[in-house]
């Protein structure tokens, strides 16, 4: 759970200054805009994780790894931005699937 929140942080500074999505497409990159494309889906992440955190039950902790998969699904078109170096895609395309696979395990 740990690495989730890691990539939270990890994503949220990178999207500061990174990509938006225009028309659907997320060749459009400008400085933060981005954030506000995914901020429903990180705000019900945090919610879940607070709840999570307060009260461990299972019901709790699918309703995080839902929430959480929501995020990373919202954040998956972002890989594309053209703005971003190689490198910067593939930490990012990494991080995602590292998040993917620890979202697997969470809360056991």
């Amino acid at each position: 759970m740990k690495k989730l929140f890691a990539l939270l942080i990890i994503v949220s500074f990178i999207g500061i200054g990174s990509c938006k999505k225009k028309d659907k497409e997320p060749d459009y990159c400008t400085a933060g805009a981005w954030t506000t494309q995914i901020n429903d889906e990180l705000t019900v992440v945090m919610n879940t994780a607070v709840a999570y955190s307060s009260n461990p039950t299972t019901a709790n902790c699918n309703a995080y790894k839902t929430a959480m998969q929501g995020y990373i699904n919202a954040l998956k078109p972002f890989e594309n931005c053209t703005l971003w170096t190689a490198q910067d895609k593939t930490a990012f395309r990494n991080a995602l699937q590292e998040a993917e696979q620890d979202l697997a395990t969470a809360c056991q």
